[in-house]
């Protein structure tokens, strides 16, 4: 093999490693962040836990991943049903116009205030045995993008 091959392949084998260096190093940064947001998460759980309105988080997949205890305590949804992913916003469930319109466009990164809500817990799967709620109580909601 020349000297000249060597020196070539030796350069390439050079560049391949700091290649590698620097993809290490992003996906470091990487592991890094998402360390940090874990250990945050347990915080704002926490937080919005204690929120004295129900509140509900669910994926653009209309699966809840988190809610807080007053959405358990008023639907009374455990909270096991919600780690097993089998509380979902059902689309077809959504009677209210203006609910509707906010539950998918939330996704747009649009916030919505809305008021004179009729039963919106109705939405939800899940939801055995739930009583009504009061003319006044939760007739309002905020949907937002997190």
């Amino acid at each position: 093999m020349g000297e000249k091959k060597k020196e070539q392949l030796l350069e390439e084998l050079f560049e391949v490693q700091k290649m590698l260096e620097e993809r290490t190093e992003i996906q470091g940064q990487m592991i890094r962040k998402f360390q940090t947001i874990i250990a945050n998460e347990g915080l704002v759980s926490q937080i919005v836990d204690f929120f004295p309105y129900p509140m509900a988080i669910f994926t653009a997949q209309y699966t809840v991943v988190m809610a807080n205890k007053a959405f358990a305590v008023e639907t009374k949804i455990g909270f096991e049903n919600l780690e097993r992913g089998a509380v979902r916003v059902l689309l077809n469930k959504v009677d209210d116009g203006q609910l509707l319109a906010a539950v998918t466009g939330v996704f747009a990164r649009d916030t919505f205030f809305l008021e004179d809500l009729k039963n919106p817990f109705s939405m939800f799967s899940g939801i055995i045995g739930h009583i009504a709620p009061q003319p006044v109580r939760y007739n309002k909601a905020v949907v937002f993008p997190v």
